[in-house]
This record gives structure tokens, C-alpha cells and sequence, in this order.
């Protein structure tokens, strides 16, 4: 049994397999933690030498009384055999992010989901249950006037909200319906860039004290960068880039992770940055991808073949989990460390 955290380091389940929670979020329900995200098994990207044709295969589910050790408990949403289901494994589907509902007694899950890479296709994908097993995929959600993007779930002052990309272009909050199936008509849009790697993604938002504070990274695909950190307690008025999150980052990349959500302990207090280390090829004399996805996507966009510096294999991916720290200002940090405990 594990009794530690070990960041970056392989992770099993119960069954002596690799979890596969890939972009994942923890729930605390029935009195167990429960640890979801993209199942990646198999998706091997380009590092066969030809693009893998899936990219997820369901939302898996694992639950835990410790969060060190997991037991396999199937899926949240299965993949569908269905070629025009968001969930088919064919179709991007990324980020899966659970709310529970107290009103209607409903998990509501949200995903970002993709046809077949279009990403002008690109929408939210909404899930019910009564359990957080084997919810039912009930609509694909199109955020107009903005595109879908990675995004977080949260709420605040019992207001539900979606933080989200509007892809190479803006960070956008949106209110909830009541029963968070829904976009309302209320949002504001924050930390307009020019484009990648300047534009925010991979919005995670936690509370703390009186404040509400969001992690993000730059957009530099499964590249790791920088992450920084914005005090949003003002939802629908002025945000503040309180700047770089993680400190002794010697290499500027969030220790080579890209933090996907934020868990606190329901009783612990401590708050848990959840990451992945998609890329586990990469090299030390890897070139400043800001600058190459700035050339990639910038006003004079150049052919840049990525492949040169990773091939690709997600089902290799590994878990990043750190404690986030607070200074004498209430100032959130993140410190690397081989491993810890609660």
C-alpha cells in the first residue's frame, strides 16, 4: 500500500494497473474520495509512428479513503459505440469536471468534446446521475457567443459557474442554470491575449479564506509551462495576476506539469493542485516553447512539425499532486517535493 505521495512517479490501482485519470478532479462523497478524469489506456498518440486514432476511451472512476490508494470502481461515462456521440472515442473529449447538486440530487458532469478534432465543433457535453457511476450523457451545450475551451466548475456563494478558453483569444466565466445543466445569459470576459502561448487555459479555482483564486497555464498544448495564479474573487469584475505560481521552478514549467484542478481536504484544510505530466520524452535540450508556439501561432504562423521534440503517448502520462502552500499575505504557492504526506 502506498502511504505517501510520489509526484511523477507511476501510480496502481487496486488491480495492479496504471490509473488512468488523466485531467482529473476529486469528489468527496459517502464518505470516500472520489478521483475521475480521461481514460487514456492505449492512446498512444504519435509515438508508434502514426497517429493513434482514439483519444479517451470513458471517463474512469476511482475511489479511495486515504488518497493514496484506489480502487477501481468502472467509469463515470462509458465510451459510446455511437460515432456521433461526443463520448466516442473518436471524438476529443477532455477535462471532465463533476458537480453535485443538491436541489436535484444530481452529479452533473461537464466535458469539453470535440468531433473527430474539429475544433470549430467544439463543445460542452453534459452527464446526469444519482451516482457518480454510470452517468448518462444528456446534451452537448454550444457557448455562443464564445467557443468551448478548457475549463473548471465551481461555486461560489451558492452561484454555480463555468470558467472556460475561449480559445486563442480570452478567459470566460458564465453563471449556471440551478439545476447545472445549463449556460445563463450572464457572463464577463477576462485577460484578453493576442494568442498562444499568451492566451489562459486550464483554468482551477479554489477558495480560500475570503478569497477566490484560479490556476492557470499558457497555451502551449501538452507542453508544460508556467503556471500562474489570479486572485478572481471580483467574478464579473476586475481580475488580478497575482503572477507565478510555482516557485524554485527552475525550468519555468510548472514542474513539468500542467495542473488540471485544485481539491481541498474536507477536513484536513489542505489544498491539493492536481497535475499531469503528459510528455514523458521530452529532452534537456528542448527549445522555449513559448517561442515555438508563439512561431506555431503567432501573426506569422510557420509549419513547425512537434514531433521533433515529443512523440506523443498520453497512456504513458503520469500524476503531479502537490500541496499548495500560503505566505504571511494569504498568497498561494506551489513548492516541488519527491514526496509527501498529508
Amino acid at each position: 500500500m502506498y502511504q505517501k505521495f510520489r509526484p511523477g512517479k507511476i501510480w496502481y490501482d487496486n488491480n495492479k494497473n496504471r490509473i488512468h485519470a488523466h485531467g482529473g478532479s476529486i469528489i468527496f462523497a459517502k464518505d470516500k474520495f472520489w478521483w475521475y478524469g480521461e481514460n487514456k489506456e492505449g492512446i498512444t498518440g504519435t509515438a508508434t509512428g502514426e497517429q493513434c486514432p482514439f483519444w479517451h476511451h470513458g471517463v474512469k472512476l476511482y475511489s479511495s479513503t486515504d488518497l493514496y490508494n484506489w480502487t477501481d470502481e468502472g467509469f463515470c461515462v462509458v465510451e459510446s459505440e455511437d460515432e456521433d456521440n461526443p463520448f466516442n472515442p473518436q471524438n476529443i473529449m477532455d477535462r471532465p469536471h463533476i458537480l453535485f447538486n443538491e436541489k436535484t440530487e444530481n452529479y452533473v458532469l461537464w466535458a469539453k468534446t470535440t468531433h473527430k478534432g474539429d475544433f470549430m465543433t467544439c463543445t460542452f457535453s453534459v452527464c446526469i446521475g444519482k451516482s457518480l457511476k454510470n452517468m448518462q450523457f444528456l446534451k452537448e451545450i454550444f457557448p455562443a457567443p464564445h467557443y468551448a475551451g478548457d475549463f473548471d466548475l465551481f461555486v461560489y456563494k451558492n452561484k454555480a459557474y463555468i470558467v472556460f478558453e475561449n480559445p486563442h483569444s480570452e478567459l470566460v466565466v458564465r453563471e449556471l442554470s440551478d439545476d447545472y445543466t445549463d449556460l445563463t445569459d450572464i457572463y464577463s470576459t477576462h485577460f484578453q491575449a493576442d494568442g498562444p502561448p499568451f492566451v489562459r487555459e486550464a483554468p482551477a479555482v479554489f477558495e480560500y479564506g475570503d478569497t477566490l483564486y484560479m490556476l492557470t497555464s499558457g497555451t502551449t498544448g501538452y507542453y508544460p509551462n508556467a503556471t500562474e495564479i489570479a486572485d478572481i474573487t471580483d467574478i464579473h469584475g476586475e481580475w488580478k495576476n497575482l503572477g507565478k505560481a510555482c516557485v524554485g521552478d527552475k525550468n519555468d514549467n510548472s514542474f513539468h506539469t500542467q495542473f488540471s484542478s485544485v481539491f481541498k481536504h474536507p477536513t484536513k484544510g489542505v489544498y491539493i493542485a492536481l497535475g499531469d505530466r503528459w510528455l514523458t520524452d521530452l529532452t534537456e535540450d528542448l527549445p522555449d516553447m513559448n517561442d515555438v508556439f508563439y512561431r506555431l501561432c503567432g501573426p506569422n504562423p510557420q509549419k513547425i512539425d512537434l514531433t521533433e521534440f515529443s512523440e506523443e503517448n498520453t497512456s504513458l502520462a503520469t500524476y503531479v499532486w502537490l500541496p499548495i502552500c500560503f505566505d504571511e499575505n494569504k498568497k498561494p504557492y506551489i513548492r516541488w517535493q519527491r514526496t509527501w504526506s498529508l
